[in-house]
């Protein structure tokens, strides 16, 4: 080896070593620049409060209490720093302190329920939405196609409500005979409102849709303002004319119209409603034959 090579191996080694201690020293000093804080978090009866985060104003790192309301975080030192510990539902508390080198710090912390003033509120309920009153759309007979035509045959579709004769106007509800069911116009009851006398159970509906504003029906369980306690109510409710109108309608089974308005200043209103029906079509396709004319 020449001494060239001598020379640049040692000053090789040299800087290998300088750049050595350089980072030991760095790394120390870093190190050295840490602090570590720790303690434990209780509510205001000294019960220990879970998963309370806590982090330091301006820094990434934070850490969150365990089971037991303990925690430890390490924090940087000589210089002024803010503790916050936050959990929803208590205050939130901040310490400002400034830690030595290499310190470590207990910090208990004492937390309070936080308080929520909020405005008055009502509450109100309509008898419609009880929970065993369903309402029911007029004009949804339309919907549902029958042999009978009748707004019956949207009651017999609902829990509970029985008919024996597709063509009668007429139900039962869980068990109950057919003349006990309540019926309500304009909160006014109507005795067995479906026999305009004994034998005619298979004539029109006694509700006339074109009418009829709001239909509530009851299986059970409806309020007292309704009276006795029979099988089922139905609560009929006649439209508030405010201007005129009309509609008509025909079929091979009958038809009808309607008229509905009301006066200049509102005070006088009408409503005129003519139905039609006759199920001859329907009965003369039977084998039996007679003299009965089923017209209505």
């Amino acid at each position: 080896m020449n001494l060239l090579q001598y020379y640049s191996t040692c000053f090789s080694k040299a800087r290998f070593l300088f750049i050595l201690i350089v980072g030991l020293l760095f790394f120390k000093g870093s190190y050295a620049q840490q602090a570590i804080i720790y303690g434990s978090i209780t509510d205001s009866i000294g019960r220990p409060v879970e998963a309370v985060t806590i982090g330091i104003t301006g820094e990434s790192n934070g850490t969150t209490s365990d089971e037991h309301g303990k925690y430890e975080l390490n924090a940087p030192s000589e210089k002024k720093i803010t503790i916050v510990y936050s959990i929803l539902g208590f205050e939130n508390k901040e310490v400002k302190l400034i830690l030595k080198n290499g310190e470590r710090k207990i910090i208990d912390q004492r937390l309070t329920i936080r308080s929520i003033n909020i405005r008055d509120i009502n509450v109100s309920r309509d008898r419609n939405r009880e929970p065993m009153i369903i309402k029911i759309e007029p004009r949804s007979i339309e919907a549902i196609p029958s042999v009978s035509g009748s707004f019956e045959s949207v009651l017999k579709t609902l829990p509970g409500v029985v008919s024996n004769n597709e063509l009668s106007s007429t139900y039962t509800v869980r068990g109950g005979n057919y003349d006990e069911n309540l019926v309500y116009v304009n909160e006014i009851e109507i005795y067995r409102p479906f026999l305009v006398r004994s034998g005619q159970q298979e004539g029109l509906s006694f509700i006339n849709p074109d009418l009829v504003s709001s239909i509530s029906f009851s299986a059970g369980g409806f309020g007292a303002v309704y009276g006795d306690k029979l099988s089922s109510v139905l609560d009929i409710k006649y439209k508030r004319p405010d201007h005129f109108t009309g509609s008509a309608y025909v079929s091979l089974l009958g038809g009808g119209f309607h008229l509905e308005g009301t006066s200049k200043n509102k005070k006088l209103g009408f409503l005129l409603g003519v139905r039609q029906k006759s199920n001859q079509f329907l009965l003369n396709n039977l084998d039996t034959k007679g003299d009965y004319k089923p017209s209505f």
